[in-house]
């Protein structure tokens, strides 16, 4: 028995020797060392500075600062606030829960927007932007007005038109006349309906507040036009609008430019199994 120590003894050396074994030898010192250094992953480190943050936040939200009690319950309330958002990613919840997995990306996508440097436009610029969006910017025109209508079949239809224009000129009003009058706040494809192409297209452009005279193929008219409304808004408010349009035009370009840098990080490989 004692002449087979020498050959034990013997294949020691070459054991230590050996590849594999080195590799293993290393692999848990590299886990030592990490364990070290990094510690228990489920140690959570409150730092001074970090609960000096906390209650930072406590203090703003409250208004006030807050007593020793209301700190002491506030840190307590952080910890298994952290330690259930921890557990909740050593689970993977943050892939597997489509909701969190979309607050993710969203919170995300917000963080990217406000590093994001927007450009002031120029007068130029907003000129072109309204040139190429003028739909969003412009309401349909109403035309408010209002018409007395003489029949070209009855006797004496002109006449009485001149008579009764004169008369509203000086004041009166259909009423006050006895003359049945209809008040209308219609787009102009409205206007052209009833009253053909040509008709409509004057009464668009007629002076404010004034009764004119117009006639369709059947009909003497005396029309007003009261006020004509949308359009464009007013100068200084719809450069307002037309900033934030612009602004926004440029915050989705330049989302779009840093999602797809982030995305250009990742390498994606796809497999048929």
């Amino acid at each position: 028995m004692a002449s087979q120590h020498p050959a034990k003894t013997a294949r020691l050396p070459r054991l230590l020797r050996e590849p594999t074994l080195h590799f293993f030898a290393i692999a848990l010192g590299v886990l030592w060392v990490h364990g070290l250094v990094v510690g228990d992953p489920r140690t959570i480190d409150v730092a001074p500075a970090l609960k000096a943050d906390l209650l930072r936040r406590y203090h703003d939200q409250l208004g006030r600062p807050p007593t020793s009690a209301e700190a002491d319950a506030f840190i307590a309330s952080w910890k298994t606030d952290e330690a259930l958002y921890r557990e909740a990613l050593r689970q993977g919840l943050d892939r597997e829960e489509p909701a969190v997995r979309t607050l993710l990306i969203s919170t995300l996508r917000d963080r990217l927007l406000q590093q994001a440097r927007l450009p002031e436009p120029t007068e130029a610029e907003l000129q072109q932007f309204l040139a190429q969006h003028r739909t969003d910017y412009e309401l349909p025109l109403i035309y408010e007005h209002e018409y007395v209508v003489f029949p070209k079949q009855e006797p004496g239809a002109q006449e009485r038109r001149a008579k009764y224009e004169k008369q509203l000129l000086a004041g009166a009003t259909p009423a006050s006349l006895a003359l049945r009058s209809t008040v209308a706040n219609v787009n102009r494809e409205r206007i052209v309906q009833e009253f053909g192409l040509e008709v409509a297209e004057k009464i668009a452009h007629l002076p404010l507040g004034q009764w004119q005279e117009l006639e369709t193929q059947d009909r003497w008219l005396l029309v007003k036009l009261n006020q004509i409304q949308g359009g464009l808004a007013e100068p200084s408010l719809l450069r307002e609008q037309l900033r934030a349009g612009f602004q926004a035009m440029m915050a989705q370009r330049a989302l779009e430019q840093a999602t797809e840098a982030v995305a250009r990080r990742y390498h994606f490989e796809e497999r048929s199994r």
